[in-house]
């Protein structure tokens, strides 16, 4: 994994405005819907119940009680219980109610709208509302019955009223109650129909503008994350655009300066490590001279003569760091063009051949002879040829070592792969080993990685490492040259 490789969160910014505004919306709303059909319903019933009522009270000044209450079972062929449900029947017709009937205090049918109700018959639907049918015969008040579900599996709803003996005789003798289906039910299931609709509509809109509203926050703060990631990388060259006009755009303007100091700052590091490099290579050479004409000038079998080979292995090792500085330093622009990685990888394992076997260490490649890459050929020879080094010195920690370096293709690009099979890289290490100047050697500039990672990221493409107990691989992916 590329050490710069970064998690995806787990909280997204959709996530947080569909918790903190689609779901409070979306809460009142369901709130809102809930109040208004509870409140509707009770004013429905309400209102069914005062009609009723009145249609009730209508009823009752028609009957006169005191000869109706004389009636008794078997009656049904009297003139005044043929009076009195013919008056019923009329007034269920003007009103459209379902159900009227006459009882007395004990429930006993008097005169009934229903079919096959003889005078005496016990009625069992007013007794569920007996406290409203005291206040009835008690107090000589019209009162509307509670909910109840009829034979048909409808709802209804029942109203009562007094029956007073006669006009000038007030007192209650009977009661008469009208019963009628809550058609408000239909409104209701309407109202809920509607009001699932409306919530759903509403909730998709709501889920609708978050996205909208997340994708436009989200999009540019993953913009500035990705310059952030290119930053951190190393890739100082390319600008960050400023997007909007709010604190995001801000942030971005922000992050471009800070691109441009850093880059600056790179810039004049460059320039002090190339001129500390000339610097550097011209006393070099001097003693490199000098020490050549010392060891001319002894003689064959002086034991100074290994002082003076001394001296000047330590002057070729340090040309070789000055000549790495001078490289990380001065880096060139790319020249891109077509690679042909057989033959680069062939030139690259021969000039390792020699120092792998001093080590001990088989060098093997598999690059197929048909790939050819999209790159500058100068760079990549540099960056492989450091990946191969570091393997070979890697794998000869382990007798005998191996190295390989194999290509393939992979869609459009190349995968190109330095493994060693030498002890693996401890995790600090590994979070590090791009970093310019970190070596673990003790000998070492720290500039190889640092320089392969340089070149990867000039040409666009990843650099990636996998240390495990089975060796290391490093992974260098380029594009694929295709021809037209």
């Amino acid at each position: 994994m590329d050490p710069g490789a970064r998690h995806r969160p787990r909280l997204t910014v959709l996530v947080k405005l569909l918790v903190a505004f689609a779901l409070p919306a979306s809460t009142l709303f369901a709130l809102f819907a809930a109040i208004a059909y509870t409140v509707m319903q009770r004013d429905l019933e309400a209102e069914l119940g005062t009609r009723l009522g009145a249609v009730a009270a209508s009823a009752a000044t028609q009957i006169h009680g005191a000869s109706l209450v004389k009636l008794a079972p078997g009656d049904e062929d009297h003139l005044l219980y043929d009076g009195a449900l013919r008056k019923l029947r009329e007034v269920a017709a003007a009103t459209g109610v379902s159900h009227l009937y006459i009882f007395d205090r004990d429930f006993k049918a008097r005169a009934d709208t229903a079919p096959d109700v003889p005078i005496g018959t016990e009625l069992y639907q007013p007794q569920l509302d007996r406290e409203e049918l005291a206040r009835v015969f008690a107090r000589r008040e019209t009162v509307s019955g509670v909910l109840f579900e009829g034979l048909d599996g409808r709802q209804y709803k029942s109203a009562y009223a007094p029956i007073h003996a006669s006009e000038k005789d007030h007192t209650v003798v009977l009661a008469i109650g009208v019963d009628a289906p809550a058609v408000f039910f239909d409104r209701l299931a309407e109202l809920r129909r509607s009001l699932i609709l409306y919530g759903a509509g509403l909730m998709l809109a709501m889920v609708l503008v978050a996205v909208l509203v997340a994708a436009r926050i989200t999009r540019p703060v993953r913009r500035l994350a990705d310059a952030a990631e290119r930053i951190g990388k190393g890739d100082l060259g390319t600008p960050i655009r400023r997007l909007s006009h709010d604190e995001i755009g801000f942030l971005a303007e922000t992050m471009e300066e800070m691109r441009r100091d850093v880059r600056a700052r790179d810039e004049r590091m460059q320039e002090m490590l190339s001129g500390i490099a000339h610097e550097v290579r011209n006393p070099l050479g001097g003693i490199e001279l000098f020490a050549g004409i010392l060891r001319d000038e002894l003689p064959d079998g002086d034991e100074r003569r290994g002082h003076v080979e001394r001296i000047e292995r330590e002057v070729a090792y340090l040309k070789e760091v000055v000549a790495e500085f001078l490289d990380y330093a001065r880096r060139p622009s790319l020249e891109l063009g077509p690679v042909e990685l057989a033959p680069l990888a062939e030139d690259i394992c021969d000039l390792e051949a020699a120092e792998a076997g001093r080590l001990g260490v088989e060098l093997d490649r598999d690059v197929p002879a048909d790939l050819v890459a999209l790159g500058d050929k100068l760079q990549l020879r540099r960056a492989l040829h450091n990946l191969v080094r570091n393997a070979v010195q890697a794998a000869a920690a382990g007798k005998p070592g191996h190295v390989e370096l194999s290509a393939r293709a992979d869609g459009e690009q190349i995968r190109l792969a330095v493994k060693n099979d030498g002890p693996p890289i401890p995790d600090d290490i590994r979070e590090r080993v791009f970093e310019p100047f970190f070596t673990t050697r003790e000998k070492g500039t720290g500039l190889g990685l640092a320089f392969v990672r340089e070149i990867a990221l000039d040409h666009g493409a990843a650099i990636d490492l996998e240390s495990h107990e089975g060796g290391t691989t490093f992974t260098l992916t380029l594009k694929q040259r295709r021809e037209a």
